[in-house]
């Protein structure tokens, strides 16, 4: 009897690895496509490659010839400059564990605050450098969460890059900020309808939006060494663009 029912049992054939092969295979997946997503393997251009350009057409006026600051409410729209004979200095992109920690070091020295806008998947890697920036006086922004451009994404990952950057943010320095600086963008003058598209949708999850008047190009300057090829060859992230 026991030999007929181990038969039996032989007979079955045995599919359970089949369904715990395919689940393995779906968090590879997975685990593969947030890796990529949160280290800007895809959807994202380096720094200084040109930014296909558009109609303007849409473009209030007051802003294209307005302040770097805006306020794209949705009553009067409001941009706002700094006052003369002042000078705002910005940096984007980071916090970077070898170029953020000279800077700091040389604002603290000249007894100068600053803002940083900063990639919320680079704050996820350093903590640290985020609370640092925080501790020493300086404001905080908004880069988006992969340093993606937010005229040509779709809206639900618009909005996605904003919230996680939130959340990555409060996480990290136990602050949130209103302030944002889309990827790719420059001077007021240089917004096409996407942009503008874009800002206002950025204003109806509370942000206020902040270009530049003046952009170093850093990310133009040839560097050398292995750690600044390595840089180089990874997006040309900027260790940070003064704007004034």
């Amino acid at each position: 009897m026991s030999r007929r029912v181990a038969r039996r049992a032989r007979q079955v054939p045995l599919r359970t690895h089949w369904v715990m092969l395919t689940v393995l295979l779906a968090c590879l997946s997975g685990a593969l496509l947030l890796h990529g997503y949160t280290h800007h393997l895809y959807g994202t251009t380096p720094d200084g490659e040109a930014v296909a350009k558009g109609p303007h057409n849409a473009v209030p006026a007051a802003v294209a010839r307005g302040g770097p600051v805006i306020d794209a409410g949705t009553g009067d729209v409001r941009s706002v400059r700094p006052k003369a004979r002042t000078i705002a200095i910005t940096f984007d992109d980071g916090p970077d564990p070898t170029w953020t920690p000279e800077v700091l070091d040389l604002l603290r020295a000249q007894h100068v605050k600053a803002t940083f806008f900063v990639v919320g998947a680079e704050v996820a890697a350093h903590p640290e450098l985020a609370r640092r920036i925080v501790a020493e006086g300086h404001q905080i922004g908004v880069h988006t969460f992969t340093h993606a451009n937010l005229s040509t994404v779709p809206g639900w990952r618009s909005s996605l890059e904003l919230r996680q950057s939130q959340l990555i943010l409060a996480g990290a320095t136990g602050v949130s900020t209103p302030l944002l600086r889309p990827p790719y963008s420059s001077e007021p003058d240089a917004l096409t309808n996407a942009d503008w598209s874009s800002i206002k949708h950025a204003r109806d999850a509370g942000y206020l939006t902040v270009l530049t008047t003046q952009d170093s190009e850093d990310w133009r300057r040839p560097r050398h060494g292995p750690r600044d090829r390595e840089l180089d060859t990874a997006r040309h992230r900027r260790a940070g663009a003064a704007d004034a």
